[in-house]
Formats: C-alpha cells, sequence, structure tokens
C-alpha cells in the first residue's frame, strides 16, 4: 500500500504546486496560496498529528497528549475521532478460508454499576437478563483463521440481523465454523461450509471446527474496554472500530502503524 498522496490545490485541484513560506504551497495554475493540514478543519502541524498518533497507539490518553504536545485538548480529542472513524473503515472487504462466526454483548457489569447507572439503564432499555435478551448492546463478529477479524454492533442476534452481514462479508462457499446459536441453522442453504461446535456438551474443539480465535478477541475486546472505565454506549462503535484495528494490525511495528493512519487520513482528506 502506498504512502503517499499527492498533495492538490484545494481551489482549481491542480499538482502543480511551488513551496512558499513556512510550509505553505502556491498553485502555479490559478496562484492560491495554502497550508496543506493533514487533517481538514484541524490546524496542527503534520509533525504534530504525527506525535499524537504514535502517542495514540501507545494508548496515552488525549489529555496527557494534549499536555505533553502544550495545544487544547479539544483539537486532541477531534483528532482522536477522526483516527477511530478511519480505523472503522479499514476493514476487510470480504473473508475466505476457515471462518469463524459468534456473538457477545457490551455493557459492564451490574456490580461495578451505581443504582444511578441501573435506573438510566432500565428506563431506556428495559429490565436486564443474563444471557441472550440481556440489555447489553450486541456485537457480531468474524474471524478469518488468516488473522483477520471483523465486529459490528447489531440490533439484535436473529438470522434476519446476522445472515445478511456473513453474505455481504464472507464468501459463498467458505467454511464457517459456529456454536448451535439458532441464528446460524441455515448457512447451509446459503451456499455456505456450516461446522458446529456444541458448547453445551463441553465441546469447544472438534478437529479444525471451533471459534476458540473469536472467543479470544471477545476477551482482548473486553479487557480493553474495562480498562478505559467503560465507553458511553454512542461512542461505541468508534472504540469497536479501534480495536478491531489495533487486532488486525497488531503485527505491523509503531512506525508501520503510523504510516497506514496518515495514509488513511490523506486519503480520506481527498476523497471529499
Amino acid at each position: 500500500m502506498p504512502m503517499y498522496q499527492r498533495i492538490l490545490c484545494p481551489r482549481c485541484h491542480s499538482r502543480f504546486l511551488s513551496h512558499i513560506r513556512r510550509g505553505k504551497r502556491r498553485c502555479k495554475g490559478c496562484g492560491y496560496e495554502f497550508t496543506p493540514w493533514l487533517i481538514k478543519g484541524v490546524r496542527l502541524k503534520d509533525n504534530q498529528i504525527k506525535k499524537i498518533i504514535q502517542w495514540f497507539l501507545l494508548e496515552r490518553s488525549g489529555l496527557w497528549i494534549a499536555q505533553r504536545l502544550k495545544i487544547g485538548k479539544n483539537q486532541v480529542y477531534q483528532v482522536l475521532r477522526i483516527l477511530r472513524r478511519v480505523m472503522s473503515q479499514d476493514v476487510p472487504s470480504v473473508f475466505a478460508g476457515i471462518v469463524e462466526v459468534d456473538e457477545t454483548y457490551l455493557g459492564g457489569q451490574k456490580k461495578n454499576k451505581n443504582k444511578k447507572q441501573l435506573r438510566k439503564e432500565i428506563k431506556l432499555y428495559g429490565k436486564s437478563k443474563k444471557g441472550r435478551g440481556t440489555n447489553k448492546q450486541a456485537v457480531f463478529g468474524i474471524l478469518c483463521r488468516s488473522g483477520k477479524v471483523y465486529a459490528q454492533l447489531v440490533e439484535d442476534v436473529e438470522a434476519e440481523d446476522l445472515v445478511p452481514i456473513i453474505r455481504r462479508k464472507v464468501k459463498s462457499g467458505t467454511r464457517i465454523c459456529s456454536d448451535t446459536w439458532r441464528a446460524y441453522t441455515g448457512l447451509v442453504t446459503k451456499g455456505y461450509v456450516h461446522r458446529v461446535v456444541v458448547h453445551k456438551d463441553k465441546e469447544y474443539v472438534k478437529g479444525r471446527n471451533h471459534i476458540n480465535g473469536l472467543e479470544g478477541f471477545w476477551g482482548y475486546l473486553k479487557r480493553k474496554l474495562a480498562a478505559k472505565g467503560g465507553v458511553q454506549r454512542r461512542y461505541l462503535s468508534l472504540f469497536l472500530g479501534e480495536y478491531v484495528w489495533r487486532y488486525n494490525f497488531r503485527k505491523l511495528t509503531l512506525e508501520q502503524q503510523t504510516q497506514r493512519l496518515i495514509y488513511l487520513l490523506r486519503k480520506l482528506r481527498f476523497s471529499g
């Protein structure tokens, strides 16, 4: 993947530019002078944004980064929101090979919530119960044995919610491993090779058939979210996208991860 994105004139989109004072560019076509900010609307220098990215990847807090760079915390939070957004979009288009599918719930344990939080949740989502039917947020995941994962928030975990995602993200003819949840019952009729492990019979591995990789990702995701002290539900999709990205590119070095995010930011800037 190329890490270089050509800078264009924001007025006439010409690529013929000249360098002038203090990092500015002048368009040779229309004469317009501008500063090529890496993120549109964020007036931070490229080296400042690179520092924010690196410290973000090292899991420093936004406040810590703002204090270190001596800039406003709101500017840092704006950059972090944009980073999480581009991370959420940087996912594999289609999975093939041996694929695992599973669902989980996010929302924290009842014993860790105060009475005000519990009353608010009951008012918004109804009384919760254990397992499927809880008022926690449902998440559906797909993991390819080659090492990449995809996850998204879903309204429910019935077949009408999960099967369309599988058909969109998993190539027809792929071997899919799952547990015995009823939503996966008709996958064979959709053109997939479906293998099941029966957890209620304490069956977790049957040859190459298991969902241990995806369950490992769920554990990773929940530990990361718990370390933040919980995340508001309205921001959960951004944090889910962040940790899917971190998991998928965990084998890259810090510099490689930084360059990939810079490339995605430049791509976002020139895409619209």
